[in-house]
């Protein structure tokens, strides 16, 4: 298993440089788009809805890989509301689509945590056309 984490403002501008940073510790193999959507939909939920979101405040990313699977989690400041998929009724509207993207993506995913710290996280799966055995030991020897 290998283990990387970065800790960042809690502002709009980082979810571009968490989308450079997951690509720069995955490189471009098979899957990393999906964990990149992923973190970045967990970021911007975290900037968004919680604590972390407000003037000074910060989340950190942390990113897993194991052999079969990729384990993203955001650790944020908590907040009133606790993650949910929720229902979008208009066609239209972008916004509440995000963890249902993240759960779509996802083998599974969740939430730890209360008002005051939370950590949401959610496991990708390594893809078959990577199961190869020098495929798997190039996600999972990157430093």
């Amino acid at each position: 298993m290998s283990h990387y984490s970065i800790t960042l403002s809690g502002s709009a501008e980082c979810v571009h440089e968490v989308r450079v940073w997951v690509r720069s510790r995955l490189g471009e193999n098979p899957g990393v788009d999906d964990v990149v959507l992923v973190a970045s939909e967990l970021v911007t939920n975290a900037i968004r809805h919680s604590a972390s979101g407000r003037p000074g405040g910060a989340f950190t990313l942390h990113l897993s890989v194991f052999t079969d699977r990729w384990h993203v989690r955001v650790d944020d400041a908590g907040g009133l509301n606790v993650p949910r998929i929720q229902a979008v009724d208009d066609d239209q509207d972008e916004a509440g689509r995000g963890l249902a993207m993240v759960a779509s993506l996802s083998l599974r995913w969740g939430v730890f945590g209360d008002y005051r710290a939370r950590g949401v996280w959610a496991e990708v799966p390594i893809p078959e056309s990577a199961a190869h055995p020098a495929a798997r030991a190039r996600l999972i020897s990157r430093c």
